[in-house]
């Protein structure tokens, strides 16, 4: 039986639906039938919307998320089976799914896949990288690799991103910007030196 795939989004898109519709909608009929409470059926309505609508936007990003990561575990699967590499995607563990397990005998790595546009080139954007930081180390303890990279297809670089890379270069985990190619160069590099 095939495995479902994995959509830690679908509560959050069904709390919006609710949020947005099922909610606001009760909260008019109740403000409608006891005149007594519309300011506070209207201020709850307004409130819902709000909710539901933040709701929609992590979802959307979310599912984002998912698309970029599908698209480039299918490109980086035959480069890195190419350099010799064995290659696991979407391993499920205690901490959630593991976008790619590449392996050779003696030596592992966890990918992890972010559809970020920016890391480190915008000062705004230090809470996410922490996490997915953070979200990497946890994977690559959780089955015991050597290395964690975080991957970053769609990433672009700026002055400041390349000073602090330059400065202080990043190596737990390490991160890839740009290609599969990219990514297997620097996992053959780092394979090798280990």
């Amino acid at each position: 039986m095939p495995q479902s795939p994995y959509t830690p989004w679908k509560t959050d898109w069904k709390r919006s639906w609710v949020l947005l519709y099922l909610l606001p909608a009760l909260l008019f009929m109740t403000g409608y039938a006891l005149p007594e409470t519309r300011l506070y059926a209207l201020c709850a309505l307004i409130l819902s919307a709000m909710l539901g609508w933040r709701l929609r936007v992590r979802v959307k990003a979310r599912r984002h998320g998912q698309a970029v990561e599908a698209t480039f575990v299918s490109k980086a699967i035959p480069a890195l089976a190419r350099a010799g590499f064995h290659v696991e995607a979407g391993r499920m563990t205690q901490v959630g799914d593991i976008d790619l397990v590449v392996s050779r005998p003696g030596w592992a790595a966890t990918i992890e896949i972010k559809s970020f546009r920016y890391w480190r080139g915008r000062l705004r954007d230090r809470k996410r990288q922490q996490q997915a930081r953070t979200q990497a180390r946890r994977q690559r303890l959780a089955i015991g690799a050597d290395v964690a990279v975080i991957w970053l297809p769609n990433a672009r670089t700026n002055w400041l991103a390349r000073l602090l890379n330059w400065l202080l270069p990043e190596r737990s985990p390490f991160v890839v910007l740009g290609s599969a190619q990219q990514v297997v160069t620097q996992l053959v590099r780092i394979s090798n030196s280990g």
